[in-house]
């Protein structure tokens, strides 16, 4: 698997911690994009139209993006440990905190774009 990435980007950052946790990370070969506004990372538009990071590529040449969907994925994929329970209120939980958790995350990019 390859992951387009960017350092600065906390969803990226979100993605590797998850990819740690499920013990998945040796398996992803990390690929450092520059996505901007304007300047778009051609190499992340081929794989993601949004032309954003994180951008997760399977090893059969599936583009998967977003990072809460690239979580669910590597949850999915791991044998070994399970960040998201497979149903009923436990699961909600879990997926409640992870948006509350990116809605932080919005929330220290907009703060950080304006100062």
């Amino acid at each position: 698997m390859q992951l387009f990435y960017s350092p600065t980007s906390p969803y990226a950052r979100k993605v590797l911690v998850v990819a740690i946790e499920t013990g998945l990370v040796s398996r992803i070969e990390l690929v450092e994009a520059k996505p901007q506004p304007v300047q778009r990372d051609q190499n992340v538009v081929r794989k993601n139209p949004l032309g954003k990071v994180p951008t997760l590529v399977t090893d059969d040449g599936t583009a998967i993006f977003d990072s809460r969907v690239i979580c669910e994925f590597l949850n999915d994929q791991s044998d070994a440990v399970q960040l998201f329970p497979p149903a009923g209120q436990p699961r909600w939980d879990a997926l409640s905190r992870q948006s509350l958790a990116d809605g932080f995350l919005d929330a220290a990019l907009l703060v950080r774009y304006e100062t």
